[in-house]
């Protein structure tokens, strides 16, 4: 069998560099922060990264832990009844949220 590889990690880091949250957020909250954090201490700035990064990976692999130890429920029927009520309790929220909009737009 001549099967393709998915590249499933090169994609993944594909998305992540290309996704604009990250520039977002360091651009707008992280670097102050680090910048302020300087005029406090040299150590601040390293222990923002390292619990901002470890908070990030360490909940990611958390996630991918949990979500292999419950392969099983993520393959019943339960897991399309959840799929459905999450589904509902979300357009429940985007109505809310448009309501709001409109509201806020006068």
């Amino acid at each position: 069998m001549d099967e393709e590889m998915p590249y499933s990690f090169m994609k993944g880091a594909i998305v992540n560099a290309l996704s604009p949250h990250p520039y977002v957020f360091w651009i707008t909250i992280g670097a102050p922060t680090i910048i302020k954090g300087l005029a406090e201490s040299y150590l601040a700035p390293v222990l923002f990264g390292g619990s901002f990064f470890g908070c990030l990976i360490g909940s990611k692999v958390l996630l991918a832990v949990i979500t292999g130890k419950s392969r099983h429920f993520l393959t019943g029927r339960s897991y399309l009844y959840m799929m459905r009520v999450l589904g509902i309790v979300l357009l429940v929220f985007a109505f809310v949220l448009f309501k709001d909009g409109l509201r806020l737009l006068g």
